[in-house]
């Protein structure tokens, strides 16, 4: 009886320990879930296109790789049409629930701050390629991952290096501001406490602002903008706004005869769009920034590079840059912690070095990458680096064409 009984104990033993492994191999099988959201429809369906592309193809890479941990990896991305509201509507149903592991951000400032307090409640990182906000980094307190190598109060930052590299006689002397009605352009002009900013940067360097303009975010008819720079005598103009009103202002500077010695704009990185090349001669000689170029070697950016080429994009979109990039960081943050708990990933982000087509990253408290920036020129239909000097492909080309 006493062995029967054992017998039977022992069987069940088995058995029980043979579930409990079935049932771990098949959650191991279970894919890892991202989630985000992008405005691909809208007034920033342009560069969430950018995203879209570069998001597919580091999905497909990891995936032929094994995934994550050894699970798959699934991305859930939804359209919040470029509106905050929709894209709050969308994070409660990506963590509540679709329950996604891992979380990305979506593009620009005016949606990502809309967005983070939902993410933060949750108890998750957010991963960060596709907005700048220093102040909404530093509330965080380093749960917000970025791929972004400068912040709004560093946005006109290498410009003004650059210009402090030139002769005497050449450089601007008086500067005209337009900046969007939006808190992230706002800052790219004004700095953060007294800390960088167009304005600041302008000082420093002796310039005086002769015109400081805001523009409603809606704004489609910049002419008397560009009359005022002009009968100011501004010979140097820069343009803090997103993608679709830098190129209206700069349709407009072309079609109003304006021809400053430097004309940035910078307050996105439009002159890497796909849109850029299509505004012919109103494109040539203005100045825009990046976040690296492919003469740089950092890690898989020749190749992203090549894959935008083959679609027809002369430039690397700097959107795609860092799309990737915060991928590239979640990979190696996973791979490196072993693990998808929070906490964990967290303090792996802050104490390690990833390698990045953005850069080799070492991230600060606030959790942005220490500064880098390339400034471009676009020049006879083409993207030029002008500084730093390391990364130089052509000298600066002033006054404008």
């Amino acid at each position: 009886m006493k062995l029967a009984m054992i017998g039977k104990l022992f069987a069940l033993a088995v058995i029980t320990l043979t579930l409990g492994i079935g049932r771990e191999a098949l959650a191991q099988q279970q894919p890892i879930v991202i989630g985000g959201t992008l405005g691909l429809t809208g007034s920033f369906a342009e560069p969430s296109a950018d995203y879209k592309v570069v998001y597919q193809r580091w999905l497909d890479e990891v995936n032929e790789k094994g995934g994550l941990l050894g699970r798959p990896v699934k991305m859930i991305i939804y359209n919040d049409e470029s509106t905050p509201t929709v894209a709050q509507s969308l994070y409660s149903r990506l963590l509540d629930q679709d329950q996604v592991d891992l979380v990305l951000a979506p593009y620009t400032t005016f949606i990502g701050g809309a967005i983070v307090p939902i993410v933060l409640s949750h108890q998750k990182l957010l991963f960060n390629g596709g907005f700048v906000g220093i102040n909404i980094f530093k509330h965080a307190k380093g749960s917000i991952i970025g791929s972004y190598t400068y912040q709004e109060p560093d946005y006109t930052r290498g410009l003004f290096e650059l210009i402090k590299g030139l002769p005497e006689d050449k450089r601007p002397k008086r500067v005209a501001i337009f900046a969007a009605q939006n808190p992230f352009p706002i800052v790219v002009r004004d700095g953060v406490g007294g800390v960088g900013g167009a304005l600041n940067f302008a000082k420093a360097a002796g310039m005086s602002v002769v015109l400081n303009e805001q523009y409603p975010p809606n704004t489609t008819d910049f002419t008397g903008l560009v009359q005022k720079a002009k009968e100011a005598n501004a010979d140097m103009l820069l343009e803090l706004g997103l993608p679709n009103d830098s190129l209206q202002v700069a349709r407009t500077v072309k079609q109003q005869g304006y021809k400053p010695l430097i004309f940035c704009t910078c307050g996105s990185q439009v002159t890497t769009l796909s849109a850029w090349p299509k505004l012919g001669s109103a494109a040539d000689g203005v100045i825009g920034t990046t976040i690296s170029w492919p003469s740089q070697g950092y890690a898989g950016l020749t190749e992203l590079a090549d894959a935008f080429k083959k679609r027809g994009d002369d430039t690397l979109p700097t959107y795609a840059i860092v799309g990737y990039a915060i991928l590239q960081v979640i990979e190696q943050a996973v791979d490196g912690a072993k693990t998808l708990n929070q906490g964990a990933l967290k303090a792996y982000v802050h104490s390690h070095e990833f390698k990045t087509v953005a850069g080799n990253f070492r991230y600060q408290d606030d959790g942005t990458p220490v500064f880098s920036q390339v400034v471009l020129q676009y020049i006879k239909g083409k993207n030029q680096v002008v500084w730093p000097k390391d990364a130089q492909t052509a000298a600066l080309v002033t006054p404008m064409p």
